[in-house]
């Protein structure tokens, strides 16, 4: 559900003198997807038409409906990352890491389209294959499943209780009478050709791994209520819930609790609050913020601004410990998100920074200036990934704030139009003056005008997002006015801008979007709204609180039905 659409692609033309409209970090990137990415959903509940707005507002969808009102379920496949988790969950911390590329990507982060390949693309055959003879070679490993010795009762026996135990861990449910008759098969077959128990073993590993029952996540229902809902089984409302919190599969205690039949709204929050106090939900959050804020994509060094390659790494690792404490150990907050005035740094990033007296490899807490540096977007890795190479960008990091922290969307301007920022005729300029020239034509100012005094306010940071008080000689204009939303007014500069954006209701239900987005697997849509209003409601009721915000979406009807059509690929 994306708002504010800015028609500039609908115009015949753009004037060629417009500026560039995004970095190489911002583009055409499509609106947020999940982490772990899915198909796109097809059509969605009708909830009512956008409610009246007043100047400056944005149009709002209206619920409607009086009781669950999901939209149609995407067949959802599981991202590298989860599928990293849920191998090590399976084989253990042996296994590979969260950079093992299992499948291919698109441009959504949705890995949907490489199950569709016949066979499947080359690395998934691979890594299926080099883990099955990592684990049939390990006899202790084998008899971890099952718990039986073929040496004492037998290649049959033990396949069989092999099946029963690995293949249901796998497949996240009970298995049928189909599966095992299947997998029974797969023993049988690689026994043949191996010649001995463990390439039997093989076998089924391989193709377990390689399965549809592996790689997405298949729901199937517990039941059609009156309404023509399907309620979710115990175990797939226990594997949406791991996913949606940890990115891995359910562990002993909630698949316990889902064997026992379908899970309440009340067993749902126990058992959300339960995970959230885990490590992998920690790393789940930091994985989380880390794609919405295309964090890893700030990777790219500037040793002449003094942004190396380690200066990289340990940029992303200060905003992943950032808003690790905030969610977890500090106020909790959204507010905190953008205003918080500290941060987490060690030595050569404290030295990067110009902040003193930390010493040392480790990272420590440090209080900031609040009137230099408050909150996630105003850290170097945010920063840089929304800059060009050697100046900064106002125009990406508005588009940013426009579409990240308020969902606005952004529509591309036609492909044949330059989007060269041109150099000043005459004498020197800052990069403001520079822009706001290129980008003076009416045609321009349609798109350019929203987004345009969002950057400015970060032109006190560089290029790789440290503190600078002029550019190119001339003193720094970062005032403007933000003209959208229930924040809008003026601001004089990103902290005051940050602050008046944390305050406002419109950037709460697009953050709520994000994270409908990642509990859903699926980008929100107009069918949402009845979710949406449900959950902001509770969100604001938390006054913002992250962690009631998961439980919330955990618990929420849309997490716990599906609609009663078959699956939607």
């Amino acid at each position: 559900m994306r708002v504010l659409v800015i028609t500039c692609a609908l115009l015949a033309a753009c004037a060629a003198a417009c500026g560039q409209t995004g970095g190489p970090a911002d583009d055409k990137r499509p609106s947020p997807q999940p982490v772990g990415g899915s198909s796109n959903a097809t059509g969605g509940n009708a909830t009512g038409g956008s409610g009246p707005t007043k100047p400056g507002e944005m149009p709002k969808p209206v619920c409607t409906a009086t009781g669950p009102s999901p939209v149609p379920t995407p067949l959802s496949a599981l991202s590298n990352f989860e599928i990293n988790r849920s191998v090590r969950a399976l084989l253990g911390d042996t296994t590979p890491s969260d950079e093992s590329h299992w499948l291919v990507e698109d441009e959504h982060g949705s890995p949907f389209s490489s199950l569709t390949q016949d066979p499947l693309p080359q690395p998934t055959h691979e890594l299926a294959h080099d883990l099955a003879v990592h684990l049939s070679t390990d006899p202790a490993a084998i008899q971890a499943f099952g718990h039986c010795d073929p040496l004492t009762s037998g290649d049959d026996t033990c396949a069989t209780a092999f099946i029963e135990a690995f293949v249901a861990r796998a497949f996240r449910r009970p298995l049928t009478n189909e599966d095992r008759d299947d997998m029974k098969g797969v023993f049988a077959e690689g026994k043949r050709l191996d010649g001995d128990f463990k390439g039997g073993i093989r076998a089924v590993v391989e193709v377990a791994l390689q399965s549809p029952e592996f790689l997405l996540m298949v729901e199937t229902g517990a039941g059609e209520n009156a309404d023509g809902l399907v309620e979710l089984t115990g175990s797939e409302s226990a594997t949406r819930l791991a996913y949606f919190l940890t990115g891995s599969p359910p562990d002993t205690e909630l698949a316990a609790v889902a064997s026992q039949g379908t899970l309440s709204a009340d067993a749902l929050e126990e058992q959300a609050r339960r995970l959230l106090g885990s490590p992998a939900s920690r790393e789940l959050v930091r994985h989380f913020y880390d794609g919405m804020l295309r964090l890893p994509a700030a990777a790219a060094a500037n040793d002449a601004f003094g942004y190396t390659s380690q200066i990289a790494a340990l940029a992303q690792e200060e905003s992943e410990r950032f808003v690790e404490d905030v969610t977890f150990d500090g106020t909790g907050t959204f507010r905190a998100l953008l205003t918080e005035p500290s941060t987490w740094v060690n030595e050569p990033l404290a030295q990067f920074y110009g902040l003193p007296g930390v010493t040392g490899a480790d990272f420590r807490k440090v209080a900031l200036d609040p009137t230099r540096r408050a909150g996630v977007l105003t850290q170097a890795a945010f920063l840089r990934v929304h800059a060009h190479e050697n100046s900064t960008n106002p125009v990406a990091r508005g588009i940013a704030v426009l579409r990240e922290v308020l969902c606005g969307e952004i529509l591309p301007p036609p492909p044949d139009i330059d989007l060269t920022v041109p150099e000043p005729i005459v004498g020197p300029a800052t990069m403001r003056q520079r822009l706001t020239a290129a980008t003076q034509p009416t045609q321009c100012q349609l798109c350019h005008a929203e987004f345009n005094p969002l950057g400015f306010a970060f032109e006190h940071y560089d290029a790789v997002g440290k503190w600078q008080d002029t550019d190119n000689g001339f003193p720094i204009d970062s005032s403007g006015v933000l003209t959208k939303t229930d924040a809008a007014g003026t601001f004089a500069d990103a902290i005051d801008l940050l602050k008046r954006v944390a305050d406002s209701d419109d950037a709460k239900s697009c953050f709520v979007e994000h994270w409908l987005a990642q509990a859903y697997r699926r980008p929100a849509e107009p069918g949402d709204a009845c979710a949406i209003e449900q959950v902001s409601q509770a969100f604001a009721d938390s006054d913002g609180n992250l962690v009631e915000l998961m439980v919330t979406l955990a618990t929420s009807d849309s997490f716990r039905y599906r609609l009663k059509p078959a699956l939607t690929p």
